[in-house]
Protein backbone atom coordinates (compact mmCIF):
# COMPACT_ATOMS: atom_id res chain seq x y z
CA UNK A 1 0.00 0.00 0.00
CA UNK A 2 2.73 2.51 0.89
CA UNK A 3 4.31 1.96 -2.53
CA UNK A 4 1.20 2.87 -4.55
CA UNK A 5 -0.20 6.23 -5.67
CA UNK A 6 -3.78 6.20 -6.87
CA UNK A 7 -4.56 8.34 -9.92
CA UNK A 8 -8.17 9.35 -10.54
CA UNK A 9 -8.91 10.49 -14.09
CA UNK A 10 -11.39 13.38 -14.08
CA UNK A 11 -10.19 15.33 -17.11
CA UNK A 12 -12.77 14.52 -19.78
CA UNK A 13 -15.17 16.89 -21.51
CA UNK A 14 -18.22 14.79 -20.52
CA UNK A 15 -20.09 15.56 -23.72
CA UNK A 16 -22.75 12.93 -23.04
CA UNK A 17 -23.41 14.57 -19.67
CA UNK A 18 -23.99 17.91 -21.36
CA UNK A 19 -20.47 19.09 -20.62
CA UNK A 20 -20.97 18.72 -16.86
CA UNK A 21 -17.77 17.95 -14.95
CA UNK A 22 -18.45 14.30 -14.10
CA UNK A 23 -16.16 14.12 -11.12
CA UNK A 24 -18.10 16.93 -9.43
CA UNK A 25 -21.50 15.77 -10.68
CA UNK A 26 -23.72 14.83 -7.75
CA UNK A 27 -24.59 11.20 -7.14
CA UNK A 28 -27.04 10.76 -4.26
CA UNK A 29 -26.00 14.18 -2.98
CA UNK A 30 -22.21 13.70 -3.16
CA UNK A 31 -19.70 14.51 -5.92
CA UNK A 32 -19.06 11.37 -7.93
CA UNK A 33 -15.33 11.51 -7.29
CA UNK A 34 -15.99 11.36 -3.53
CA UNK A 35 -17.20 7.78 -3.91
CA UNK A 36 -14.08 6.82 -5.86
CA UNK A 37 -11.83 8.44 -3.25
CA UNK A 38 -13.69 6.58 -0.49
CA UNK A 39 -13.11 3.28 -2.29
CA UNK A 40 -9.45 3.86 -3.12
CA UNK A 41 -8.11 5.70 -0.08
CA UNK A 42 -7.75 2.59 2.14
CA UNK A 43 -5.97 0.76 -0.68
CA UNK A 44 -3.18 3.21 -1.58
CA UNK A 45 -0.61 5.50 0.05
CA UNK A 46 -1.94 8.70 -1.51
CA UNK A 47 -3.96 10.02 -4.44
CA UNK A 48 -3.56 12.37 -7.39
CA UNK A 49 -6.49 13.82 -9.34
CA UNK A 50 -6.14 14.45 -13.08
CA UNK A 51 -8.51 17.28 -14.02
CA UNK A 52 -8.67 20.02 -16.64
CA UNK A 53 -11.06 22.41 -14.91
CA UNK A 54 -12.44 23.26 -11.49
CA UNK A 55 -9.04 22.68 -9.91
CA UNK A 56 -10.00 24.66 -6.80
CA UNK A 57 -12.99 22.40 -6.16
CA UNK A 58 -10.93 19.26 -6.71
CA UNK A 59 -8.17 20.46 -4.37
CA UNK A 60 -10.75 20.64 -1.58
CA UNK A 61 -10.56 16.85 -1.43
CA UNK A 62 -7.03 17.25 -0.11
CA UNK A 63 -4.97 15.80 -2.97
CA UNK A 64 -2.74 17.24 -5.72
CA UNK A 65 -4.48 18.11 -8.99
CA UNK A 66 -2.72 17.91 -12.37
CA UNK A 67 -4.01 18.58 -15.89
CA UNK A 68 -3.51 16.41 -18.98
CA UNK A 69 -2.32 19.35 -21.07
CA UNK A 70 0.47 18.85 -23.58
CA UNK A 71 2.15 22.22 -23.85
CA UNK A 72 -0.65 24.75 -23.41
CA UNK A 73 -3.41 22.61 -24.92
CA UNK A 74 -5.76 20.96 -22.38
CA UNK A 75 -8.13 18.02 -22.87
CA UNK A 76 -5.57 15.79 -24.56
CA UNK A 77 -7.26 12.57 -23.50
CA UNK A 78 -6.75 9.94 -20.81
CA UNK A 79 -3.35 8.79 -22.05
CA UNK A 80 -1.93 12.27 -21.59
CA UNK A 81 -3.69 12.53 -18.24
CA UNK A 82 -2.11 9.30 -17.06
CA UNK A 83 1.34 10.41 -18.25
CA UNK A 84 1.16 13.80 -16.53
CA UNK A 85 -0.18 12.32 -13.32
CA UNK A 86 2.46 9.57 -13.17
CA UNK A 87 5.15 12.21 -13.73
CA UNK A 88 3.98 13.91 -10.52
CA UNK A 89 4.27 10.74 -8.41
CA UNK A 90 7.21 9.24 -6.53
CA UNK A 91 5.94 5.77 -5.53
CA UNK A 92 7.16 2.74 -7.51
CA UNK A 93 3.59 1.74 -8.43
CA UNK A 94 0.51 3.58 -9.65
CA UNK A 95 -3.14 2.61 -9.63
CA UNK A 96 -5.29 4.28 -12.30
CA UNK A 97 -9.09 4.53 -12.26
CA UNK A 98 -11.73 6.81 -13.79
CA UNK A 99 -13.74 9.24 -11.66
CA UNK A 100 -17.08 7.84 -12.86
CA UNK A 101 -16.93 4.32 -11.36
CA UNK A 102 -18.35 4.79 -7.84
CA UNK A 103 -18.75 1.07 -7.09
CA UNK A 104 -15.11 0.03 -7.53
CA UNK A 105 -14.07 -3.13 -5.64
CA UNK A 106 -12.70 -2.64 -2.14
CA UNK A 107 -10.13 -5.35 -2.94
CA UNK A 108 -9.14 -3.82 -6.29
CA UNK A 109 -5.48 -3.26 -5.42
CA UNK A 110 -5.08 -6.63 -3.76
CA UNK A 111 -6.38 -8.46 -6.81
CA UNK A 112 -4.46 -6.36 -9.34
CA UNK A 113 -1.27 -6.68 -7.31
CA UNK A 114 -1.57 -10.46 -7.34
CA UNK A 115 -2.02 -10.45 -11.13
CA UNK A 116 0.95 -8.12 -11.54
CA UNK A 117 3.22 -10.32 -9.41
CA UNK A 118 2.20 -13.49 -11.22
CA UNK A 119 2.69 -12.05 -14.72
CA UNK A 120 5.66 -10.71 -16.62
CA UNK A 121 4.09 -7.46 -17.79
CA UNK A 122 4.68 -4.16 -15.95
CA UNK A 123 0.91 -3.61 -15.89
CA UNK A 124 -2.15 -5.54 -14.69
CA UNK A 125 -5.56 -4.45 -15.96
CA UNK A 126 -9.04 -5.28 -14.73
CA UNK A 127 -11.42 -7.43 -16.77
CA UNK A 128 -15.03 -7.64 -15.61
CA UNK A 129 -15.82 -10.96 -17.40
CA UNK A 130 -17.57 -8.97 -20.13
CA UNK A 131 -14.94 -6.50 -21.26
CA UNK A 132 -11.50 -5.12 -20.52
CA UNK A 133 -11.42 -2.03 -18.30
CA UNK A 134 -8.39 -0.26 -19.83
CA UNK A 135 -8.61 2.74 -17.48
CA UNK A 136 -8.52 0.58 -14.37
CA UNK A 137 -5.05 -0.83 -13.81
CA UNK A 138 -2.06 -1.20 -11.50
CA UNK A 139 1.37 -0.67 -13.02
CA UNK A 140 5.01 -0.04 -12.30
CA UNK A 141 5.83 3.66 -12.44
CA UNK A 142 8.44 2.86 -15.10
CA UNK A 143 5.67 2.61 -17.70
CA UNK A 144 5.88 6.40 -17.85
CA UNK A 145 8.61 6.09 -20.47
CA UNK A 146 6.34 4.08 -22.77
CA UNK A 147 3.56 6.65 -22.38
CA UNK A 148 5.86 9.53 -23.25
CA UNK A 149 7.17 7.68 -26.29
CA UNK A 150 3.69 6.95 -27.61
CA UNK A 151 2.45 10.50 -27.04
CA UNK A 152 5.51 11.91 -28.81
CA UNK A 153 4.57 9.73 -31.78
CA UNK A 154 1.13 11.33 -31.83
CA UNK A 155 -0.70 8.21 -30.65
CA UNK A 156 -3.44 8.97 -28.10
CA UNK A 157 -5.33 5.66 -27.94
CA UNK A 158 -5.13 3.91 -24.57
CA UNK A 159 -5.87 0.53 -26.11
CA UNK A 160 -2.91 0.74 -28.51
CA UNK A 161 -0.54 1.66 -25.70
CA UNK A 162 -1.84 -1.03 -23.39
CA UNK A 163 -1.63 -3.78 -26.00
CA UNK A 164 2.02 -2.88 -26.58
CA UNK A 165 2.71 -3.81 -22.94
CA UNK A 166 0.95 -7.20 -23.16
CA UNK A 167 -0.84 -6.61 -19.84
CA UNK A 168 -1.66 -9.25 -17.27
CA UNK A 169 -5.43 -9.59 -16.96
CA UNK A 170 -7.16 -9.63 -13.60
CA UNK A 171 -10.61 -11.21 -13.73
CA UNK A 172 -13.36 -9.77 -11.53
CA UNK A 173 -16.56 -11.77 -11.35
CA UNK A 174 -18.97 -8.85 -10.78
CA UNK A 175 -19.23 -6.55 -13.80
CA UNK A 176 -21.45 -4.08 -11.92
CA UNK A 177 -18.47 -3.03 -9.78
CA UNK A 178 -17.05 -1.33 -12.85
CA UNK A 179 -20.28 0.34 -13.94
CA UNK A 180 -19.44 3.83 -15.11
CA UNK A 181 -21.56 6.92 -15.63
CA UNK A 182 -21.52 8.61 -19.01
CA UNK A 183 -25.14 9.80 -19.24
CA UNK A 184 -27.84 11.08 -16.88
CA UNK A 185 -29.69 7.80 -17.45
CA UNK A 186 -26.68 5.77 -16.30
CA UNK A 187 -26.41 7.98 -13.22
CA UNK A 188 -30.02 7.20 -12.34
CA UNK A 189 -29.42 3.48 -12.86
CA UNK A 190 -26.41 3.45 -10.53
CA UNK A 191 -28.29 5.45 -7.90
CA UNK A 192 -30.98 2.79 -7.98
CA UNK A 193 -28.31 0.09 -7.74
CA UNK A 194 -26.80 1.81 -4.71
CA UNK A 195 -30.23 2.00 -3.06
CA UNK A 196 -30.71 -1.74 -3.51
CA UNK A 197 -27.42 -2.45 -1.71
CA UNK A 198 -28.32 -0.43 1.37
Amino acid sequence: MDEITGIILAGGRSRRMGGEDKGLSLLKGQPMIAYVIERLRPQVETLVISANRNHTQYRQFGYPVVADSLGEIPFQGPLAGIARAIHSTTTPYVLVTPCDTPLLPTHLVERLQSALQQGESPIAVAHDTVRLQPLCFLAKRSIHNTLTEQLNQGERRVQVWMESLQPSLCQFETPSLFSNINTPQERTAIEQQMEQKR
